[in-house]
């Protein structure tokens, strides 16, 4: 057994690794600060939800601060693109050099065209890759257009009643032949050809986007050889331990969502050659293991509204055994059920997740709305302050000219009275 640590000490771990343990840098944000906190997190998670501000550049706020969201699209546009869109831990923007490795592992048949029959996947696989071969990047709608091949909707899978062409050109997407040049601003996918976006030095052996190639949906392009397979799975796990820091087997697969087995062999490997090694973090059931290069920082002073699909709350079960914090998604929970409200952001002050803020952006009003505020039993009585000078940074990011905040939650009219320029407790 390896070294023992404390839970905090485990936070603190956790919190470096995620670039979330200390003040955001003053000096205006630049790309190579948007760029190095990317490496740092691996992977962003995509989302559609715009209720506040699409998902993946949340986590560059609450680690930079006021940053010109500009940056990070020029990041996945512009060639040579620094990320690419694929599916990780859920749809992702991923560092290139993960490209084959994450396709080496996909298995995610229910997003294509699995069931459709042989021979019209394969005609319409090589009808959309001859399409996209010489046209600029189309939505599957456009493709649709184009190709003049409907199929009925059906009303029996809520959400994923999806016409053939779409169905296909996932699949496609999903194996790694086509990719995505970015996202119209109903964040419909735009598919091109994967060698018009992958850097030709992360395009694997297997890729050979076209037409020409015969490639299409039931292809075995997401097998490859088993050794190809562990190497990748090793690639990913120590990708995944460097951006979490610590955790358990269970916590470094769901990063990229691999199998816990090859995890697990990967793990040790990691071990055998010093990049990992076993820790004992009392408090925490089971086997846990720490980035051999990490250090354990003496404090944590961050200040951090966190997203949702931030990599920091990924593994709920992780999140709760370092801070203590039971967090649930309630977006598809109906409205009266709900305990915290529809998209709520936890609010992480030092090395403790304080509080809860159900936020909204009224963009029409040019008001941040905060519908409630809950504050965790351990939050500090300086929450409050500290949560109304962090919304009033969203604000001024989002470009809205207020906060304003609704008497829900127990810390709500606190954070109100800061807001307003009064101190707690005043008249």
């Amino acid at each position: 057994m390896g070294s023992a640590l404390s839970i905090s000490q485990a936070r603190r771990i956790a919190l470096s690794a995620q670039g979330l343990i200390g003040p955001r840098p003053t000096a205006p944000v630049t790309t190579r600060a948007v760029g190095r906190t990317f490496d740092r997190l691996q992977l962003v998670q995509i989302d559609s939800v715009n209720v506040l501000v699409r998902s993946h550049y949340l986590p560059f706020f609450s680690r930079l601060g006021n940053y010109d969201r500009e940056l990070l699209d020029r990041m996945a546009s512009r060639s040579p693109r620094r990320m690419v869109e694929y599916w990780a831990h859920e749809a992702s923007f991923i560092k290139p050099e993960h490209f084959e490795a994450l396709r080496l592992w996909q298995s995610r048949t229910w997003v294509g065209a699995g069931s459709l029959e042989t021979a019209i996947r394969e005609d319409l696989a090589a009808r959309i890759l001859d399409v996209l071969a010489s046209s600029r990047p189309l939505t599957s709608a456009q493709l649709t257009e184009r190709l003049g091949h409907i199929e009925e909707r059906r009303n029996d899978n809520w959400g994923w009643n999806w016409n053939a062409v779409k169905r296909v050109v996932s699949d496609l997407f999903a194996q790694g032949v086509v990719s995505s040049a970015g996202r119209t601003p109903s964040f419909e996918r735009r598919y091109t050809l994967t060698e018009a976006v992958l850097p030709a030095a992360y395009r694997g052996a297997g890729i050979a986007p076209g037409a020409a190639a015969g490639i299409g949906p039931g292809a075995t392009l997401g097998t490859g050889l088993p050794e190809e397979r562990e190497e990748a799975a090793l690639e990913l796990t120590r990708a995944a331990l460097r951006a979490h820091g610590i955790g358990t087997v269970r916590c470094f697969a769901d990063y990229f969502r691999l199998p816990i087995k090859a995890t697990e062999r990967a793990l040790a490997e990691l071990v055998s050659s010093g990049e990992a090694e076993e820790v004992d973090v009392r408090g925490w059931d089971g086997k846990q293991y720490k980035d051999a290069a990490a250090s354990v920082p003496r404090v944590a002073s961050g200040r951090a509204l966190v997203s949702p699909f931030d990599s920091l709350v990924f593994e709920r079960r992780r999140l709760e055994r370092l801070f203590g914090f039971h967090y649930r998604i309630e977006i598809y929970t109906p409205a009266h059920r709900r305990q915290y409200g529809y998209y709520v952001l936890p609010f992480l002050l030092g090395e403790t997740l304080v509080a809860r803020v159900d936020v909204k952006a009224d963009r029409a009003a040019g008001a941040l709305l905060v519908h409630a505020i809950h504050g965790e039993p351990e939050a500090p009585e300086h929450a409050a302050y500290e949560l109304a000078s962090e919304l009033r940074l969203l604000a001024d990011w989002l470009g809205l000219d207020g906060v304003r905040v609704a008497e829900s939650g127990g810390l709500a009219a606190a954070v109100a009275r800061h807001l307003d320029g009064r101190r707690a407790g005043e008249p």
